[in-house]
């Protein structure tokens, strides 16, 4: 027969909020909503949707993120919206960042945090760049579809250089043996190239060190752009979901905890639908 100690610990177990199924529940209406609004599109394309066109959530969690801009990008100028709820999620999305701070939650992309988040589609297909009296350019989507090229330009006393990728992966770019061939500082700005065409755009959305502008939500210091930062807190909410549902995380207090804030913000993104 169980003693009292026992007894006590199961109860004060069942006590604790499984924020794992409560993100679960909150999820489930925001995917509904995306696919109510957008139509049958891949969870990829949805979020895309929600990051770039104007839409209840959007519109709805922007101004709370937002500084008011009256005459200039003053930092010392007021949130756009000043409610108690709009700073409550501000203290959210700083949770959110702490805890992923010191919890690894690998994704598919690897670590799910805000030093690595995917704001959307890359417009950019061609980048171009003259160096050392010779023309470098990258271009994704040629010769065809998907494919990568890249090209410099010829000069006087050395032969043009030219490859096709059948994708873009960075990988595979350096690994092959003709782009190893190149100098150093050669590689280095076709790489850079390379990344600028890259299909999604991939970034951090802290602000570094020192920045000027910056938009601080709790204690963190974000870039002064708040539709980037909308954009990533989608990308974070959503890696978290995948490494959920794809059972990457470890059912323990600590990744229960970072679904605390996960759960919280998806619920206000929630109430932005109704």
């Amino acid at each position: 027969m169980p003693g009292l100690g026992d007894n006590l610990k199961r109860w004060r177990d069942q006590a604790e909020v499984d924020w794992f199924s409560q993100f679960i529940k909150a999820w489930i209406p925001f995917n509904a909503w995306m696919t109510d609004t957008f139509g049958d599109l891949t969870d990829r394309e949805l979020l895309d949707k929600v990051k770039s066109t104007r839409n209840v959530v959007k519109n709805g969690t922007l101004p709370m993120i937002s500084k008011n801009l009256v005459r200039a990008r003053d930092a010392e100028a007021s949130w756009q919206d000043t409610s108690p709820e709009a700073k409550e999620f501000r203290l959210h999305i700083n949770e959110l960042h702490s805890r992923l701070q010191q919890c690894i939650v690998e994704g598919r992309r690897g670590r799910v945090c805000f030093e690595t988040v995917d704001i959307g589609a890359n417009a950019k297909k061609d980048e171009q760049k003259t160096k050392w009296n010779r023309d470098f350019r990258c271009r994704r989507d040629h010769p065809n579809k998907g494919e990568v090229h890249l090209e410099i330009s010829a000069s006087r006393t050395v032969a043009g250089f030219a490859l096709t990728l059948p994708k873009h992966d960075r990988r595979m770019l350096e690994d092959d043996a003709t782009f190893r061939t190149l100098r150093d500082e050669q590689r280095a700005l076709l790489i850079a190239l390379f990344e600028a065409v890259a299909p999604r755009i991939v970034m951090s959305v802290l602000a570094e060190h020192g920045a000027r502008r910056k938009l601080t939500y709790g204690e963190v210091h974000f870039i002064d752009d708040a539709e980037k930062n909308f954009s990533a807190l989608i990308d974070v909410l959503y890696g978290l979901r995948n490494a959920l549902f794809h059972g990457s995380i470890t059912p323990n207090d600590t990744h229960n905890q970072i679904y605390k804030p996960a759960y919280l913000i998806a619920m206000r993104l929630v109430k932005c639908t109704l």
